[in-house]
């Protein structure tokens, strides 16, 4: 399976966030309790309050209950589709009407004689009327007084006491019915925080003013904010003075307020289950470095984490079937905590992206996204310094986040997080750990991140042109613009690496036009010329590039090449002056530098390029004999090539 549907459960076998208990104890509360009451479980959205009344309604539905307790169930968002306001909540009222009787027939338990059916008829007809205006009167919000105009409000008023004695002789004939064990009827009123907050405050108070009637218990999902949102309009934006107002109107509705358990859920054993239902293969010691990093971005809200899972899914699927794709250079862990950060901290990922390599963010970075970091030392004295903020990195983290209400708050979840992401990655790589590894690695996920990125900001919003292994960019000039921020990035090679894009898009004009040649723009790739197909085609590669070991010091930075492979790859006098060098990592590329125009000219001249595309095409491939004298030093996957090469014949 390769995503998670956002369905609340409905079992208690697909529980794995471990709510069973709270389930069965609100259940046993409800059956215990005096009535009429309402219970309100509280929770922003997502985070599982459909589920945990799923649980209670199986256990109402269980042999042990289903004929002393009716329920009726609602999902308010669906009464309020295609209506206004004025119209929500009193189809909402009579859907309870109806779930309740087709609740009770399922059951078997709607033996009501004549004259009580004849009053829900009533009952459901005077809703389906005039009881919008009833209602919407009651509670204050300025609506016509009736449906056809002509009432006024004492009759109002007598159709409320109308409708409420209809809907309590319904429920207390149900009850009294010798022939029916029905002894309480629960209301289960879902998806408050779906509809306009005004219309959820206004179904609440007409339950209250309504459904106030024994034997009646009322479970409501319900959001805080989305009352306080509902009744500025009566108390104005919430303030401290008057912050008691709004709460008494909570207070006055809700009887029993449950919290939704966020924090206590089993969040391991819930992203084991979802990770194996993905088929992503990650080891059972790794999960729980999964299960923190999840406590540093999006939290334990359920709905959120399934977002977050189908996002790693998708990206995962993608690296799966990218022929190009470095499968050894694959950080699963750092490709989920960067997929964290765009989720929880876009404002953060947009600045990893502008320069991913963190561990060297200093004073001139912080004052290219605005922020003072002699200023945020100062003001760090003040608050009190700490090892999270002890390097200059982390106060340009700080200083940033200070600039951000949400980001002020998280701050040290995102200090731990980055600071967790070093640490991983030093286990990962072992000794040879150095700070530019982490850039490495961090620059190949952030663009795999960033095929699942929403942003409105232009530096991080370049066109991307398509989707594989890494952000593709409309053009050179996206290319360039991600790089300036880059440790390799050379002003002086900018103009060269352009005059180079446009000889090439001269050269090969037609294979070009034919789409036999593809080109490509990427943040670490570069200019990337494709023979024939996107993946797997590549056959000339250009981007910037800084001193190596092999190379003079004094020619720090360049622009470093790939070419295909030739027959005649390192027996071309010709090309010796451009530090010829075999990459491990690139077994069928040569690899070259290019410091100016003479240089490219040079490359020119040799065929190699032209060459290059010929044996792509033949799909002829090259081995140069000095992998094979360091084969010590590759890794098993290279070796495991290297030996089928040689099976294959492959030309060296």
């Amino acid at each position: 399976m390769s995503s998670i549907t956002d369905s609340p459960i409905s079992k208690l076998e697909e529980d794995f966030l471990n709510i069973e208990k709270y389930s069965k104890s609100l259940s046993k509360f409800i059956q215990l309790s005096d009535t009429p009451i309402t219970i309100g479980l509280q929770g922003e959205w997502g985070t599982g309050k459909t589920s945990l009344m799923s649980l209670i309604l199986e256990e109402f539905n269980s042999e042990e209950n289903q004929k002393t307790i009716a329920t009726s169930w609602v999902n308010t968002w669906e009464y309020s589709m295609f209506k206004n306001a004025r119209e929500t909540t009193p189809s909402v009222l009579k859907g309870m009407l109806e779930k309740l009787k087709d609740s009770c027939k399922e059951r078997d338990v709607w033996t009501i004689q004549d004259d009580v059916k004849s009053a829900y008829h009533k009952a459901g007809k005077f809703l389906s009327g005039i009881a919008n205006q009833v209602i919407a009167n009651q509670t204050g919000v300025n609506v016509k007084d009736a449906a056809d105009g002509t009432k006024n409000e004492s009759i109002i008023v007598a159709e409320i006491a109308e409708i409420k004695e209809l809907i309590s002789g319904l429920i207390k004939d149900l009850i009294n019915d010798k022939k029916n064990p029905v002894e309480k009827v629960v209301f289960f009123v879902d998806d408050l925080d779906r509809i306009p907050p005004t219309d959820a405050v206004e179904v609440l108070e007409s339950l209250k003013n309504i459904f106030d009637i024994p034997n009646c218990v009322f479970i409501l999902a319900i959001d805080y904010d989305v009352v306080v949102k509902g009744l500025e309009g009566k108390f104005g934006p919430k303030t401290k003075e008057n912050e008691r107002e709004f709460r008494s109107f909570f207070d006055k509705i809700i009887q029993v307020p449950f919290t939704m358990p966020v924090g206590a859920y089993d969040i391991t054993s819930f992203l084991k289950e979802k990770l194996k239902k993905l088929s992503v293969d990650i080891e059972d010691e790794k999960v729980s470095l999964v299960t923190k990093i999840v406590g540093y971005t999006v939290g334990n809200n359920p709905r959120s984490l399934k977002r977050y899972l189908n996002t790693f899914s998708l990206i995962n699927q993608i690296i799966e079937d990218d022929d190009e794709n470095d499968k050894d250079n694959e950080n699963i862990i750092l490709l989920f905590a960067v997929l964290g950060i765009q989720i929880s901290y876009p404002k953060i990922f947009r600045i990893l992206t502008q320069n991913a390599n963190f561990l060297f963010w200093d004073k001139e970075f912080g004052n290219k996204i605005g922020i003072d970091l002699d200023k945020a030392k100062e003001d760090l004295k003040k608050v009190g310094e700490s090892e999270l903020t002890d390097e200059a990195w982390e106060q340009v983290i700080w200083g940033f986040c200070q600039t951000d209400p949400f980001l002020k708050v998280k701050c040290i979840s995102i200090l731990e997080l980055l600071n967790f992401l070093r640490e991983i990655t030093k286990d990962e790589i072992g000794k040879k750990w150095e700070e530019s590894s982490l850039h490495d690695q961090l620059s190949s996920v952030l663009e795999f991140a960033a095929i699942t990125n929403v942003d409105d900001d232009l530096a991080t919003k370049q066109a991307v042109s398509k989707v594989g292994s890494r952000t593709y960019y409309e053009g050179i000039d996206g290319y360039i613009l991600e790089n300036k921020e880059s440790s390799n990035y050379s002003k002086d090679h900018e103009a060269v690496l352009i005059a180079i894009d446009k000889k090439l898009r001269e050269i090969y004009a037609d294979k070009i036009s034919s789409e036999n040649i593809l080109i490509d723009y990427s943040k670490t790739g570069g200019l990337v010329l494709n023979w024939k197909k996107k993946s797997g085609g590549k056959f000339f590669q250009i981007r910037f590039g800084k001193t190596d070991s092999f190379i003079d010091a004094e020619k720090k930075h360049f622009l470093q090449c790939y070419v295909y492979k030739s027959s005649k790859d390192y027996q071309h006098p010709e090309i010796l002056s451009l530090f010829p060098a075999q990459s491990m990592h690139s077994k069928w590329m040569f690899y070259c530098v290019i410091r100016d125009l003479n240089d490219f000219e040079i490359l020119l001249n040799s065929k190699l390029i032209d060459e290059g595309i010929e044996a792509n095409d033949q799909k002829i491939k090259y081995l140069h004999p000095s992998n094979l004298e360091k084969s010590s030093e590759l890794k098993p996957y290279f070796k495991e090539d290297i030996e089928k090469v040689l099976n294959q014949g492959i030309k060296f």
